[in-house]
């Protein structure tokens, strides 16, 4: 609502100002009150408008409501600009000159600005006060006499698409075949009630795959007692929709002459009597959680075979309707030949049209509404050729805004679906779905990246006490959630790691976020900096030709971040117009130049800042960066860092590959200031990914005195007579792994010491810990030249995730990880692995296993039925029945291993989710592993991959080949089952199948470089 969102604006930007004005107090007293009375005034008006949106029974805004919403997001932008100003002009100390005279002569410049700052402050303070005034007098105007409710006259359509659908869709054969199999048993498994949830993003045919499979002979001759209904109702209240879906359904289940005519009294009863004792299939289309949780209980498990298949835009309503014995199915969207299909209906397809359609088609991005609405609207004209589909492309974003003209609305149904996303997001959450638009629909977006910059941006305010990088991951998650955004890559706990917006819903946002002046974009085409960037809170240049004189007469004080993807051209110039600027993405900017870094370093409200490979050193000025929080090198060239940068008061995330300058080492003013800075618990820095240790003295002996990291780096360097080397690693190792019994230590460590000794970290040693006390952490990552575990590993008693990479794995190296019994990951990087065992009992809570070897040095692994392995079998490696209690994915990234274990059986894990094969296994071996996959109760998807080097891995999406003694395999691979006791957060599936489906399933498990430059595995688990 907006009073919780204007609260926690009002927190966050006054709160700053009146800390500041209490210390000059009789200075500012007058300023302090005319700050008080536009907090009131901005909070007078969200809770006015609150209030008649609560009169209406529901959430969602009306079309005036957004446009205050909108006002006050304005009005809430152009106040913290006018407090940040001030606020800057009375903090920044005054440099220049020496000496007392010069000093008097500075401190008397420095007040008499001060005195022209309070002036100029309160003449904007006035402004903000009448627009206020003014603002708040609209809202109350806009309730008629009489009428309570007249901010909320004008309804939202809460109206579903109504497109008529077709009686053959394209591409709806192979997920049709995947559910239908869905609606029997797995041989051996007891009849019961599943539920089948079908979860995508809106537009991409759950509806219509869910009614095929209802219509299909198939589901006509298993189940004779059938009902089909849509949740979607009008209604604000909640007891009215379940009673129009339980009436819907006994309307349908129950014969006519049967029916009670007093039955609307007890739906729930009348239906679960009724079902008891019958074999069903019930579909709700559309079902929110709040329906579910009210209608679930009428649906009685008669142990006969149910099924009801729910579709939804949501994927945690999907995994909860589904939760325990049930399937979640994702949709997926069309291939480019599908995506033809549909676009192109009835239409002649020349060369012309189709090499000048490509850009329309990939805005669609498979979705079929989309393109169902592409096609519409060339049937409706008199020109279909290419150049006509590119001129749709170029203005598809206006199509979806609004209705053009008089013409016939060929994407109402596609707006209303985008809509519905849109307002499903208000206050800061709406601002971080607009932020989407800065980035090209082409590049993956970085979850963490995306994050720090939310937070630098402030868009990840509360008005509670909770943490704003707790509010940043909930609003990203709602965007997975929504299936607005796809994952790409996701890490070790189902954290996305990469992710892309659909490609309608990217164009939808980037248009939206234009029109609000939200942001302004710079593609090649349009080079210059028009006026509306005077309002324009973000700028985003892509490979921008640009002139200094571009932005000459441009006022650029509003814009908070600069974002450059290719050549920045004049846009460079545009940062020292960016007074207020607080995110400084240049990453990817290819003409960035060393010497643009001292103009860079004057912006004192800068709180993000990434540089790219252009760059080979940075300035000591870069302590003009007061408030800076995050510092991106790792695409950069610098190798040295100056100290100024480790003394930034509120530096908090620091990537690259550091050392500290040789120069100020040598300084002892300089590292003593350092160090007395670092003691003084003046230090924010959380991550430190990472740094260079060797045996002179560095980041390996100041961060002793970091107490706040939590994440740490370091590449070892081989050096002679290293003692004292190893005793300064030992002790940082410490200091970040120690912590009381009694808390948990969420810290990671990442060692690369590939140029190091084989026996290096052999010698690293941790002092025995004090009693309440011991060592912990929460991931370990280590890389180089390994024989056996380091002793310091088995110190790390609460281990949760271990990665461990080298040339060989040795059979003692891997029998010692047996002794970590709170390992949740693991995963095994080697050119050559030795054998070994996993015993009964062995590894009792690890989900996730991955071996990732080129070759084994023994013959291939075995399964054990008993405690121990005879003698000819030991030299093989085996894994004994018992073993690995709690897996849940297992990744054999070796042929050798694909082969070796294809002949195990599966059903022994219980918990089995997905398996993931080499790319390079034989055909035989992998139908294999499809067959055990359908014959698990689970039915666990089976993934093929392939190398992408020696740390990363990606899905190759290839169709098995129909096997007739195998019959069915295909689909047996999209299936996913919820076990109770899985913790999963989502049930997703990827088949092995072509490009050209419209159905399927869920994310690669990527193995790639971590955040910090690791080595770990980044696949998806609870």
């Amino acid at each position: 609502m907006e009073s919780a969102a204007v609260s926690a604006f009002l927190n966050s930007v006054m709160g700053r100002l009146f800390l500041l004005l209490e210390k000059e107090y009789h200075k500012h007293r007058g300023l302090a009150q005319e700050a008080q009375s536009i907090q009131l005034e901005l909070s007078m008006i969200a809770a006015n408008m609150d209030d008649q949106i609560r009169a209406l029974g529901r959430h969602e805004r009306t079309a005036i409501a957004r446009l205050y919403g909108a006002e006050i997001l304005d009005l809430e932008h152009d106040i913290e600009d006018c407090v940040d100003r001030f606020t800057h002009r009375l903090k920044c100390k005054q440099h220049g000159g020496s000496g007392a005279a010069s000093s008097l002569v500075r401190r008397m410049a420095h007040e008499l600005k001060k005195v022209q700052s309070r002036s100029s402050y309160a003449d904007e303070i006035h402004k903000l006060k009448r627009r206020l005034k003014e603002a708040r007098q609209r809202v109350i105007d806009s309730v008629p006499v009489g009428q309570p409710n007249g901010l909320l006259s004008m309804m939202l359509d809460t109206s579903k698409p109504c497109r008529a659908i077709t009686s053959h869709p394209v591409g709806i054969e192979k997920p049709m075949k995947e559910i239908l199999s869905l609606l029997h048993e797995v041989d051996g498994e007891p009849q019961q009630l599943r539920v089948i949830s079908i979860v995508g993003f809106g537009g991409l045919g759950k509806t219509t795959l869910a009614r095929a499979v209802y219509d299909s002979p198939r589901a006509k001759e298993t189940f004779h007692c059938r009902a089909r209904v849509s949740a979607t109702d009008t209604s604000p209240e909640i007891g009215q929709r379940i009673k129009v879906i339980l009436r819907d359904i006994l309307q349908q289940v129950v014969p006519k002459d049967s029916m009670d005519l007093d039955v609307d009294n007890n739906l729930e009863a009348s239906l679960k009597e009724y079902l008891s004792d019958k074999r069903y299939l019930i579909v709700i289309d559309d079902v929110q959680m709040d329906e579910w949780r009210a209608v679930n209980s009428a649906f009685v498990d008669s142990n006969t075979g149910s099924r009801i298949i729910l579709t939804t835009t949501i994927q945690s309503v999907a995994n909860m309707c589904s939760h325990g014995n049930g399937y979640v199915y994702q949709m997926d969207t069309l291939g480019e030949e599908d995506s033809k299909k549909i676009a192109f209906l009835g239409i002649s397809r020349s060369p012309e049209l189709e090499h000048r359609s490509a850009g329309l088609l990939g805005k669609c991005d498979g979705l079929p509404l989309a393109l169902a609405s592409v096609s519409d609207y060339l049937k409706s004209s008199n020109e279909r050729t290419g150049e006509f589909c590119a001129k749709l492309c170029s203005n598809l974003g206006s199509h979806l805004k609004e209705k053009h003209g008089r013409d016939i609305d060929n994407f109402s149904d596609l707006r209303k679906v985008l809509l519905d996303n849109y307002y499903s997001f208000p206050g800061y959450a709406l601002s971080c779905f607009l932020y989407l638009g800065i980035f090209p629909s082409n590049r993956p977006l970085k979850r963490k990246v995306v994050i720090r910059r939310w937070l630098a941006e402030g868009y990840a305010r509360s008005e509670s006490l909770r943490d704003e990088q707790d509010i940043a991951d909930e609003n990203f998650k709602k965007l997975i959630d929504w299936n607005i955004i796809r994952p790409i890559d996701t890490r070790n706990n189902s954290e996305v790691k990469t992710c892309k917006t659909h490609g309608i819903m990217h164009e939808f946002v980037l248009h939206k976020s234009l029109s609000h002046r939200f942001i302004m974009t710079l593609p090649p085409d349009h080079p210059r900096v028009g006026a509306n960037a005077k309002s324009a809170r973000h700028l985003s240049v892509h490979d921008g030709k640009l002139t200094e004189c571009g932005a000459s007469d441009v006022d650029l004080s509003c814009v908070r971040s600069l974002t450059v993807f290719g050549d920045a051209g004049g846009a460079i110039s545009y940062i020292r117009k960016c007074k207020l600027i607080r995110v400084l993405d240049l990453e990817g900017c290819n003409d960035l130049r060393d010497d643009d870094l001292e103009h860079i370093c004057k912006l004192w409200y800068l709180k993000y800042l990434s540089l790219g490979d252009t760059i080979h050193e940075l300035p000591r000025c870069i302590d003009g960066l007061h408030c800076l929080e995050t510092l991106d090198l790792r695409r950069t060239k610098i190798k040295s860092l100056p100290v100024e940068a480790i003394q930034l008061p509120h530096l908090t995330h620091l990537f690259g590959k550091l050392m500290f300058d040789k120069d100020d080492l040598k300084k002892k003013k300089k590292m003593s200031k350092l160090e007395k800075f670092l003691s003084g618990k003046k230090s924010n820095l959380q991550t430190l990914a990472g740094f260079v240790a060797d045996n002179s003295k560095g980041f390996l002996q100041f961060i002793m005195h970091m107490d706040k990291l939590r994440k740490v780096k370091i590449w070892c360097k081989r050096v002679a007579n290293g003692d004292s080397y190893m005793r300064d690693l030992s002790k940082a190792i410490q200091k970040l792994t120690k912590v009381p019994m009694d808390r948990h230590n969420d810290c990671s460590l990442s060692l690369d010491f590939e140029e190091t000794c084989e026996d290096f970290l052999s010698s690293l040693k941790l002092e025995p810990c004090s009693e309440g006390s011991e060592y912990d952490l929460r991931s370990l990552k280590l890389h180089g030249k390994l024989l056996l575990l380091p002793p310091f590993v088995t110190q790390l008693r609460v281990l949760t995730d271990l990665c461990i990479s080298s040339a060989t794995l040795s059979r003692g190296l891997l029998s010692a990880l047996a002794n970590l019994d709170k390992l949740l990951y693991l995963k095994l990087i080697a050119d050559l692995l030795e054998s070994f065992e996993i015993k009964h009992g062995a590894f009792p809570s690890l989900q996730r296993l991955c071996f990732q070897v080129k070759s084994l040095a023994v013959a291939s692994p075995t399964i054990e039925q008993g405690a121990r392995t005879t003698i000819e079998q030991e030299a093989r490696t085996t894994i004994e029945q018992g073993a690995l209690p709690n897996l849940v994915s297992l990744q054999l990234l070796c042929p050798d291993l694909v082969v070796g274990l294809s002949g195990i059986d599966i059903r022994h894990f219980k918990h089995l989710k997905e398996v993931t094969i080499d790319a390079e296994a034989a055909a035989e071996t992998r139908q294999h592993w499809v067959h055990a996959a359908k014959n698990h109760p689970n039915r666990p998807r089976v993934i093929e991959s392939e190398e992408l080097g020696p740390c990363a891995i990606r899905e190759k999406r290839k169709r098995c080949p129909a096997q007739p003694s195998l019959e069915g395999l295909d689909s047996s691979l999209k299936k996913v089952r919820l076990s109770e006791s899985s913790s999963w957060s989502q049930a997703i599936v990827r088949p092995i199948m072509g490009t050209d489906t419209m159905a399927s399933s869920s994310n690669p498990i990527p193995l790639h470089a971590d955040e910090s430059g690791g080595w770990m595995q980044q696949p998806s688990h609870p």
